[in-house]
């Protein structure tokens, strides 16, 4: 009878154990936005990692995205944007015009750069990689 009363009680255990694991996987695993390359986007920060010297990255997750986007003046559905310090703003191509996501997208298809390119060196109005890529 106890050897019955143990495999019960073991058997609701694991049960509890696994209802916590995965309670705690969709409370703490967020639906970021993503990049077309399948990147998460990150929060523009002047916050500096100590261990690397580099800026923070925060991703953004896409329930914060709409109030992101109001907050700092970007069009809807903005997924590439350069960092000026903690403000995001639009990259630009080489002639100085703001490039929103669809335009970039057409952008890098145009000048067969690669996906995900938000700076330009700009030569004779054409764009390519910057060097230090």
């Amino acid at each position: 009878m106890k050897s019955i009363k143990l495999a019960l009680l073991l058997t609701s255990l694991l049960g509890l154990t696994a209802c916590i694991d995965l309670g705690a996987r969709f409370m703490y695993e967020q639906d970021d936005l993503k990049t077309d390359s399948g990147n998460a986007v990150g929060e523009c920060t002047t916050q500096i990692n100590p261990a690397t010297g580099k800026p923070l990255f925060s991703p953004l997750p896409k329930s914060w995205a709409k109030g992101y986007w109001e907050d700092n003046n970007l069009p809807q559905g903005t997924l590439y944007f350069v960092c000026d310090g903690n403000t995001p703003l639009l990259p630009k191509d080489c002639q100085g015009n703001e490039l929103t996501t669809p335009q970039l997208r057409r952008y890098w298809k145009k000048y067969d750069l690669p996906v995900g390119t938000i700076r330009f060196d700009c030569r004779n109005g054409v764009p390519s990689v910057p060097a230090d890529r």
